[in-house]
C-alpha cells in the first residue's frame, strides 16, 4: 500500500492536497499526523502544531536583492531583464500545497479535542494563523487560487476545481486571522506565534490587499479602503496595547544596527523572529563573499535618507546629487545610512581596523552592513536570530494606510514615524502638513500625495534590506522601478587615484573595459576594471552602473506568477494568469 501511495504522489501533485509530499519533513510529527489519538491530549497538540513554524521563511529578508535597493554583477533577477522562462513541472514555482494540506487536517481533527474549549481554540488560532499567512502568499504570487478549507479524499472532485476569487480568499484570509487573535495567547515571545503576532501580520495584509486594491485599479477590485481600515484598526490595537517599543538605549549613532547584530533579537520591539539555535542561514556571505552575486546598495536607495536635520537630502542640495562624491554624501545624514552600508570611517564588527568598500565583494559601492556579521561568518554559520516581524513595521503600516486613507494626523506621525526618526538620531519631527520633493513626485507614479510618499520614504530607509521593498514595488503598481537605472557611486573619471575616506591614502582606481591594468600600482589601491556589462553613466565618468541592460517596459500582467503548465494539463479547470502565454 505504501509502494503505492509513493506512486500515486509522484504522479498527481494535485494529491499533494493529501499529503503524498512533506512541505516540511519532520519526526515524529509527520508520521504520527495520520493517527487520531494525537487529538486526544495536548502534548499531541503541541507535537503536531510544533511543525507548522517551519513554513516561516527566514530567506524572505534577503529579498530586496529583487528590488531597486539593491544590484549585482551577476545575472539580475528575472524581474529586472522580463527574461521568463515558464514552470513546467507540477508542483514548480511556488503552485504547491503539503502545507495547506497539514494545517486543515489539524483544524479538521482538533475538534476531538474535548477536555479544555479554551486550549482547543488556541490551537485552532495556531493553525488558522499559519493558513491565513499561506494563502497570503499564495494570493499574493498568483492572484486567483483554489481555496480548500478541508481535507480532500483521493476521489473529491475539489481535487480538480478551478481558482476561487482574489476577494473570496481574502475574505477567509481576514476571517482566520481574526479568530487567531481572538484566541491566541497574550503573553509575549519573539518565537512563538501570539495574539500580538496575529496583529502584526493582520496589519501587514491588510495594508498589502489594500493598496494592491487602490493601486492596480484595473483590477476593478472593490473594499480597498475596508482594507486599509482593517490595517489601520490591527496595528492601533497593537500600539495601544503597550507591549512593545522601538529599541533604543539612546545611543543612535548604533542602537538601529545594533538590534540586528545581537544574537538573541531584542523583545522590546521583535515580534517574531527565527532562532539562530533552530536554523541554518546563509546571510553573511550575501554581502562578503565574491562569489554570491556582489550585491550592493543602489544610489536610489541612498538619495532618500534625509539630512540629520530632518530634510531632504535632495532639496538640501538644490536637485544636485548625481555628481556628489562618496565622502559627501555620508556627510550630516540620517544615521540609518552609516549603519546600513559601509561608510568613510568604517569598521566592521569582529575586527579594529578602518575598511572601505570592497569591489570585489560588491560592484555599487556601497556595500551592505546591516545586519552582516563578523568575518567568521563569511563561509556561512550566521549565529543571530531572523528578524521576520518587528514592531517598527506595524507603525509604518499604521502611519501608510491612514496617509492613504487621508486620514493622517500630527498624533499619527508622533506615535510613529517620529519614534523611529528620534532613534536615528533625525533632529527635525515630522510635522503636518507634509512636503515632498521633485524626487519623489518624478520616481513614483501612483500617487502625487505628499503625505503618502513621505511615509512611504521612511517605510524604505527603515526597512532597507529586510526583504520589504518587492512587495511594496508590486503592492504600489510601481513596476516600472523594476526596470530602471540602478546606479552605484560616483566616479570623477578613469585611471585617476581616489581616497574614498580622505584619510590621506588612496583606496580605489577604476579602469574602463578597455584598457590594461597599470603595471605600478600603488600599494592598498583596489584596481577596479570594470567589464563589458558595467560602465559609468556618462561614459567616461558618473555614476557606477554595475548592470547594463537593455530595458523592457513592465507590463501589468509580470505582477502575477504563471501556473506551472502541467498542473493546467492535469487540472483543465485551472487557467494561465493573462499575458504568460507569451512566454515560450
Amino acid at each position: 500500500m505504501k509502494v503505492i501511495y509513493k506512486i500515486a504522489c509522484l504522479t498527481f501533485s494535485a494529491w499533494s492536497l493529501l499529503g503524498c509530499e512533506s512541505a516540511f519533513d519532520i519526526t515524529p510529527e509527520t508520521q504520527i499526523a495520520e493517527s487520531p489519538a494525537i487529538f486526544e491530549n495536548e502534548a499531541g497538540l503541541q507535537t503536531f502544531s510544533n511543525g507548522f513554524y517551519n513554513s516561516l521563511d527566514f530567506n524572505s529578508i534577503k529579498d530586496d536583492k529583487f528590488s531597486d535597493n539593491m544590484e549585482h554583477i551577476a545575472s539580475p533577477p528575472t524581474i529586472r531583464t522580463a527574461l521568463y522562462t515558464l514552470p513546467t513541472a507540477l508542483g514548480s514555482g511556488g503552485w504547491s500545497w503539503t502545507e495547506l494540506r497539514n494545517l486543515n487536517y489539524f483544524i479538521t481533527n482538533v475538534e476531538q479535542y474535548t477536555k479544555d474549549e479554551e486550549l482547543k481554540n488556541r490551537y485552532l488560532g495556531l493553525a488558522k494563523f499559519f493558513r491565513a499567512w499561506f494563502y497570503f502568499k499564495k494570493v499574493k504570487t498568483f492572484g486567483d487560487v483554489p481555496l480548500y478549507t478541508k481535507v480532500l479524499g483521493t476521489n473529491d472532485e475539489d481535487l480538480y476545481k478551478g481558482r476561487d476569487e482574489r476577494t473570496v480568499v481574502m475574505d477567509h484570509v481576514l476571517s482566520d486571522l481574526n479568530f487567531a487573535i481572538e484566541h491566541l495567547p497574550a503573553e509575549k515571545n519573539k518565537n512563538r506565534i501570539s495574539k500580538w503576532t496575529a496583529l502584526a501580520l493582520k496589519s501587514r495584509i491588510s495594508l498589502f490587499e489594500g493598496s494592491w486594491r487602490k493601486y492596480h485599479s484595473a483590477e476593478n477590485l472593490p473594499d480597498a479602503d475596508k482594507w486599509l481600515e482593517e490595517c489601520a484598526a490591527a496595528a492601533k490595537e497593537l500600539m495601544d496595547a503597550n507591549v512593545y517599543n522601538i529599541y533604543t538605549t539612546a545611543t543612535p549613532e548604533t542602537d538601529y544596527a545594533a538590534m540586528f547584530q545581537a544574537a538573541e533579537a531584542n523583545p522590546d520591539e521583535v515580534i517574531l523572529a527565527r532562532s539562530a539555535s533552530q536554523i541554518y542561514f546563509y546571510y553573511t556571505p550575501e554581502f562578503t563573499s565574491t562569489s554570491n552575486g556582489n550585491y550592493g546598495a543602489t544610489h536610489s536607495l541612498i538619495s532618500d535618507y534625509t539630512t540629520i536635520e530632518g530634510d531632504s537630502y535632495y532639496t538640501s542640495r538644490g536637485g544636485d546629487i548625481m555628481e556628489v562624491e562618496y565622502f559627501d554624501e555620508f556627510q550630516n545624514r540620517d544615521l540609518r545610512l552609516k549603519q546600513s552600508v559601509v561608510y568613510p570611517g568604517y569598521v566592521r564588527i569582529g575586527t579594529s581596523s578602518k575598511s572601505v568598500n570592497d569591489f570585489a565583494q560588491n560592484r555599487t559601492g556601497y556595500q551592505v552592513t546591516k545586519r552582516v556579521g563578523p568575518p567568521l561568518e563569511d563561509q556561512g554559520n550566521d549565529s543571530r536570530d531572523a528578524i521576520l516581524i518587528r514592531y517598527a513595521e506595524v507603525l509604518l503600516n499604521y502611519a501608510e494606510a491612514r496617509a492613504i486613507l487621508g486620514r493622517l494626523t500630527q498624533s499619527d506621525l508622533d506615535l510613529t514615524v517620529n519614534r523611529l526618526r528620534e532613534r536615528a538620531g533625525v533632529m527635525k519631527k515630522m510635522t503636518l502638513p507634509l512636503l515632498t520633493d521633485a524626487l519623489q513626485l518624478n520616481r513614483y507614479k501612483r500617487t502625487t500625495d505628499p503625505n503618502v510618499l513621505e511615509i512611504c520614504r521612511e517605510r524604505r530607509v527603515e526597512l532597507a534590506f529586510e526583504g520589504f521593498r518587492r512587495d511594496d514595488l508590486i503592492r504600489w503598481n510601481e513596476g516600472h522601478l523594476f526596470r530602471s537605472e540602478y546606479q552605484g557611486i560616483y566616479i570623477k573619471g578613469f585611471n585617476q587615484l581616489i581616497d574614498l575616506d580622505r584619510d590621506g591614502k588612496y583606496d580605489l582606481y577604476v579602469v574602463n573595459s578597455t584598457d590594461p591594468l597599470p603595471t605600478d600600482r600603488v600599494s592598498g589601491v583596489q584596481y577596479f576594471k570594470l567589464s563589458s556589462v558595467n560602465g559609468l553613466s556618462e561614459g567616461n565618468s558618473g555614476r557606477l552602473t554595475p548592470y547594463n541592460i537593455t530595458k523592457k517596459n513592465f507590463e501589468d500582467w509580470e505582477y502575477l506568477s504563471p501556473i506551472p503548465q502541467e498542473e493546467i494539463t492535469l487540472n483543465t479547470n485551472l487557467t494561465q494568469n493573462p499575458g504568460w502565454d507569451k512566454i515560450q
